[in-house]
């Protein structure tokens, strides 16, 4: 066995062990910068290990976290046996746990970054969770999400059984909806990037016209935070401001015409919710 030996009073600015034969490192390790484990055969770590920047322990045979174990930027677990993570852990950059066996999260787990739960047995969220970045739940096992949820960055819900979103969610970034069994939008929803669904699918939320401006795309209306969004490629927000954005690349006739179809769009999906 190769063991990692500190001594207590000793740090180091960054340890890049990956590929090496370690299985053991010692009590008591204080890393200033970052930690790579990527490839090792490490299986369990010390008491009071504190990581300053990321810590990387992607393919190893890690299993469980200590309870006081502190990392100060990213945290990367992927394809490892951990099943789950310690009360009040506190991550300052992203946490990766894509194809783990995690299957709950704990109460109070905090997230400076992204949290990606990709490909797990999740399937539920703490009610208290705070991510700052993404939230990807892309095929994992959620049927539910929690009210007064908000998520920094994206939020990927695709392949996932959710067929409702709670009340106040917000996303500042993208919300991915695609292959879910959502059938209505709350009204309070706020989702600062786009909105990606298949409208000929989610009939009831929306409605849709194709073969729309010079790339022949298909755009669609829906209704959010009580006003009426096109979404059109990359673009998404209000009617007018869409109207602003095609007569600035588009001229004439051609102009009119991509606003009419999101015009009949905005109407008739107005008459599907009674707006």
């Amino acid at each position: 066995m190769r063991v990692y030996n500190m001594n207590k009073k000793d740090k180091l600015i960054l340890a890049e062990l990956l590929g090496l034969d370690i299985e053991l490192i010692t009590d008591n390790l204080s890393v200033v910068g970052s930690l790579n484990l990527l490839n090792t055969n490490i299986s369990s770590l010390p008491d009071n290990l504190s990581v300053g920047g990321y810590l990387y322990l992607r393919n190893t045979n890690i299993s469980s976290l200590p309870d006081n174990l502190s990392v100060g930027g990213s945290l990367n677990l992927e394809n490892t046996n951990i099943s789950s993570l310690p009360n009040n852990l506190s991550v300052g950059g992203y946490l990766d746990l894509d194809g783990t066996n995690i299957s709950r999260l704990p109460d109070n787990l905090s997230v400076g970054g992204s949290l990606d739960l990709k490909n797990t047995n999740i399937s539920s969220l703490p009610d208290n969770l705070s991510v700052g970045g993404s939230l990807n739940l892309e095929n994992t096992n959620i049927s539910s999400l929690p009210d007064n949820l908000s998520v920094g960055g994206y939020l990927d819900l695709e392949g996932t059984n959710i067929s409702r979103l709670p009340d106040n969610l917000s996303v500042g970034g993208s919300l991915y909806l695609c292959n879910t069994n959502i059938s209505s939008l709350p009204d309070n929803l706020s989702v600062g990037g786009s909105l990606n669904l298949d409208p000929k699918v989610y009939v009831n939320i929306s409605s849709y016209r194709e073969n729309c401006g010079n790339s022949s795309r298909t755009i669609y209306a829906v209704f959010l935070s009580g006003e009426f969004k096109i979404s059109a490629g990359c673009f998404f927000g209000g009617f007018d401001t869409f109207c602003e954005a095609v007569r600035r690349d588009y001229k004439g006739l051609s102009a009119d015409n991509y606003i009419k179809k999101a015009q009949e769009c905005v109407d008739e999906l107005s008459k599907k919710l009674n707006k």
